[in-house]
């Protein structure tokens, strides 16, 4: 998010003089500037704990041992060329968290956001194409090497091959970094999403990104590298595509858009409600039976004990503290990732769900712009708020000339709403305005200067 995505404090300055509601409290307001301060010195602070790191490693070779992890992926054996895993990955984890942080905020406020405005869209129009090309580009890689490490693997639309060599202690160094570097993506989701304005489908969101995050993790610590991938190569195809039907529309070309979407629609059902429920089903199916239940060793792989319950509690734990396990399975560790999964699944089902009533509302409608003129008037009335609380002469501006500004007395009452009521655009969940959701998933009416 750029400083241009941050006009609130600009908009709630320049509503105190003319609206005779109560100020937002200090807290809501120290919360607001922190967020903002965040967001406006990502790059910064990202930068330069990365570069104190690197200067450390660089110049002290005393403290190599401790900052090499930050740099490189550990457990190496350089006699089988593989990779095992162990807690030292947590600062490879870091790190490349903090690179994302940087590349994502240098990419939105120095190339895209710039591109939007060169090419005429509106500060907040430049903001979300920025939002959406970070994405296209992000998930498209990761999408493709994805695929590449999957169609390249023994378990290649074989989900029963995917459990064969459960638990396998070595890894590739190809999937140990595509895995953690996607673990540090989804956590820097949840930072993003905490420090950005709040929109409707936060809850939502911060959900998803928590759940991906700890099946995630859980799957690295218990080696479900494989199940990892596949989940993985399916949800992050329909991750580019909607960014990039977003993109199109806002730069106005409803036609190429209009496929975008539906294509959209057609990979989301095919990948998220028929090959992701069937990979459910197969772990559901082919579990115990390609996978026996009881405790295996974590270095040589092979079942010790058919006990799948060796201790009460402490054996869930074992694969967290050392490498050589136990590494258990049983019913309940079973539920416990195939329950992560259908979490995720239920979210898409009621994503879904959102948004085939907003492609049937359109297609009934025949004219989806109609329903969204609003927001074009939304936007344009926040440009005024922002050009007027930069004027010096704001602090006498009253209501009437706000009225004339906005054009109706409805928008001067939108202009003068609280900063949490201004973001109905944008929700995708708990909104029955479809507007909003048409602008969540992509539909917002595209604005030019």
């Amino acid at each position: 998010m750029s400083r241009a995505q941050s006009p609130s404090g600009k908009i709630d300055q320049f509503n105190a003089c003319v609206s005779s509601s109560s100020p937002p409290s200090r807290s809501f307001q120290k919360d607001a500037s922190l967020r903002e301060w965040v967001v406006q010195n990502q790059i910064g602070i990202s930068l330069t704990i990365l570069s104190t790191l690197l200067a450390a490693h660089n110049l002290y070779p005393s403290v190599q041992s401790f900052t090499a992890p930050f740099f490189q992926m550990s457990y190496y054996h350089p006699e089988t060329g593989l990779y095992t895993q162990g807690w030292d990955d947590v600062y490879f984890v870091i790190s490349a968290f903090l690179a994302f942080t940087a590349v994502r905020g240098m990419c939105m406020d120095w190339i895209f956001t710039p591109l939007a405005r060169f090419c005429g869209l509106k500060r907040k129009a430049s903001v979300r194409v920025a939002e959406q090309a970070w994405l296209v580009c992000y998930d498209l890689t990761y999408w493709s090497y994805g695929m590449y490490l999957w169609s390249n693997s023994s378990y290649w639309w074989d989900y029963k091959a995917i459990w064969a060599e459960w638990p396998r202690r070595d890894l590739a160094g190809e999937m140990k970094w595509y895995l953690l570097t996607q673990l540090a993506f989804w956590i820097q989701q949840i930072f993003t999403v905490n420090i950005e304005e709040r929109r409707k489908d936060f809850y939502q969101m911060l959900s998803h990104h928590v759940i991906t995050s700890t099946l995630l993790s859980a799957a690295y610590i218990y080696r479900f590298f494989n199940v990892a991938n596949v989940v993985l190569s399916l949800m992050d195809i329909v991750d580019f595509l909607l960014p990039t039907a977003k993109i199109i529309k806002y730069f106005g070309y409803e036609t190429i858009c209009n496929a975008a979407f539906v294509v959209f629609i057609l990979t989301w059902f095919i990948t998220r409600h028929i090959f992701y429920p069937i990979l459910c089903w197969s772990i559901y199916q082919n579990v115990p039976a390609a996978m026996p239940y009881g405790c295996y060793s974590g270095t040589t792989a092979e079942l010790y004990t058919t006990d799948g319950y060796p201790n009460r509690f402490a054996y869930m734990f074992g694969p967290y503290f050392s490498e050589e396990g136990p590494f258990c399975m049983n019913p309940t560790i079973k539920w416990v990732f195939l329950s992560f999964l259908l979490a995720i699944e239920l979210l898409s089902l009621v994503w879904f769900t959102m948004i085939m009533r907003v492609a049937i509302h359109a297609i009934r409608s025949g004219n989806a712009e109609d329903n969204r003129s609003d927001d074009e008037d939304e936007e344009e009335d926040e440009e005024v708020e922002v050009e007027v609380s930069m004027s010096p002469r704001n602090e006498s501006f009253n209501v009437a000339t706000v009225e004339k500004a906005s054009g109706t007395e409805s928008s001067w009452r939108r202009a003068n709403a609280p900063a949490h009521s201004r973001r109905a655009h944008g929700g995708i969940l708990g909104d029955s305005d479809r507007k909003a959701l048409l602008g969540r998933i992509g539909c917002d009416k595209p604005t030019h200067d």
